[in-house]
């Protein structure tokens, strides 16, 4: 890709009798090629500055010059189309070019190059803008309903979930390592004429995603231009319904959601709602994990850069969070990032109901800027609990629930800003970690010594 030729947009070039441009080609990047049948996806828009340098007004023609066949569309003065003419500027003025790309498949498992320019012809003079974008074509699931048993694992291509998928009760889908998922926004469906926004993965059934720390399973947004590399909100998370059973994550990343998994209920039958390991959740704007009333067991994970929490265990449920990290920044938030609650209130706060609770925090690190971090919201006394070996942000002392805590302890990440929760060397989770519990390996698979490290990583 090092051919395109891009200047900055405030450096124009031409001039000596020439309309002035603010680049010399337009170029996107990769964009997903168009899912056959729909308008999707359209690529973001790109614009450019066309300036004329003379002191009298100007008139100029500006086409595209693949015509009506062309993957590109363009807008200029107000004016659609692909071939705009008389389009006029005032003197020593300016007016802004926007480009758009819906691009065709190619039929191949790697990008491919598609090329166009933009024409701009005044008195017989011409001069050209260059277009270039990266097709890419996938796998598409377009408000899709999986029923049986569905693998996902082959990993020529990327997936792109168009809107929803749904995950039917009694189904599963198992998604195998290197499997790329990408998310549209904004995933809704129509009930009694009602718009309900839903999460763009949606299991009534099981979910099996078996990553490995070489080839992880990674989810995220559908823009892939740079500047959504890491803005959290892009799409609506995993959502484990009510009924589902037995869904296990091991080796992933989810970035760039809403929220990352919601997990409903308790499971109906098996051991767990949910069982994740070896995971990263980050860069989220509201809840890394929500489990409501559920079971989730966590393993060597890190949750981090969320908007409003890492984690919340809401009307009860039963917890376990082992060998894991937890962080986000302050994001002009006065409340701690971690909550376990027990008790559903009406808008008075009144206590509508309570549920029962259980946990066990171990090994792991509860860290932020706020001065609590860690947050219990209970009503009735929980029917077990255990705090240890952890790293934790607290106003007040929990040692109370279990033995070898450090409390207000900077456990020195290496990059909190870019989610690296990897241990500085000389970090107070060096050798702190309750030998008994720690798994044999950490996040990346590499082997825990004799004396195991407090958190995800191991140093």
């Amino acid at each position: 890709m090092g051919f395109i030729s891009c200047r900055k947009d405030d450096q124009f070039f031409e001039g000596q009798g020439k309309l002035e441009f603010s680049q010399d080609t337009v170029y996107f990047d990769t964009v997903f090629t168009k899912l056959p049948g729909t308008n999707y996806p359209r690529s973001i828009t790109k614009r450019m500055m066309v300036r004329n340098p003379f002191k009298e007004s100007i008139k100029f023609n500006v086409k595209i010059m693949g015509g009506n066949a062309s993957a590109y569309r363009m807008n200029i003065d107000g004016r659609t189309g692909r071939n705009i003419p008389e389009v006029e500027i005032l003197p020593k003025d300016s007016a802004w070019l926007f480009v758009e790309a819906t691009l065709e498949p190619n039929n191949l498992t790697q990008p491919a190059l598609v090329r166009d320019s933009i024409e701009f012809e005044r008195n017989g003079q011409l001069q050209y803008v260059q277009l270039a974008a990266y097709g890419w074509d996938a796998y598409y699931f377009n408000d899709s309903l999986i029923s049986g048993t569905t693998n996902w694992v082959l990993n020529d291509k990327p997936y792109v979930i168009v809107n929803t998928v749904f995950v039917d009760k009694g189904a599963t889908l198992n998604i195998g390592p290197g499997i790329h998922v990408y998310s549209s926004t904004n995933s809704t469906i129509i009930s009694s004429n009602k718009t309900i926004n839903v999460a763009a993965l949606n299991i009534f059934g099981t979910l099996k995603i078996n990553g490995t720390a070489a080839n992880p399973v990674i989810f995220e947004g559908d823009r892939l231009d740079n500047t959504f590399q890491d803005k959290a909100g892009q799409w609506r998370g995993l959502h484990i319904w009510r009924g589902s059973i037995n869904n296990e994550i091991k080796h992933a990343i989810i970035k760039n959601a809403t929220i990352g998994i919601q997990v409903d209920s308790l499971p109906e039958s098996g051991t767990h709602s949910l069982i994740m390991r070896n995971t990263i959740i980050k860069n989220i704007s509201a809840y890394g994990i929500l489990g409501l009333t559920a079971k989730i067991y966590i393993e060597n994970s890190v949750i981090s850069n969320c908007g409003l929490n890492t984690f919340i265990g809401y009307l009860g449920g039963d917890y376990v969070i082992l060998n894991s990290s937890l962080y986000t920044g302050a994001n002009g938030r006065k409340d701690p990032h971690v909550i376990f609650n027990n008790a559903l209130r009406d808008e008075n706060k009144v206590v509508i109901k309570n549920y029962d609770i259980k946990y066990a925090i171990v090994n792991s690190i509860i860290w932020g800027p706020v001065e609590t971090e860690i947050n219990f919201d209970f009503v009735t006394t929980p029917s077990a609990v255990l705090l240890s070996h952890s790293i934790y942000k607290s106003k007040v002392s929990l040692d109370a629930l279990g033995p070898n805590n450090k409390r207000n302890v900077d456990p020195k990440f290496i990059e909190v800003s870019k989610s690296n929760l990897k241990l500085n060397a000389n970090s107070p989770a060096k050798d702190a970690a309750d030998v008994s519990n720690a798994p044999n390996t950490d996040l990346d698979d590499k082997a825990r010594d004799s004396n195991p490290d407090i958190g995800a990583y191991e140093l």
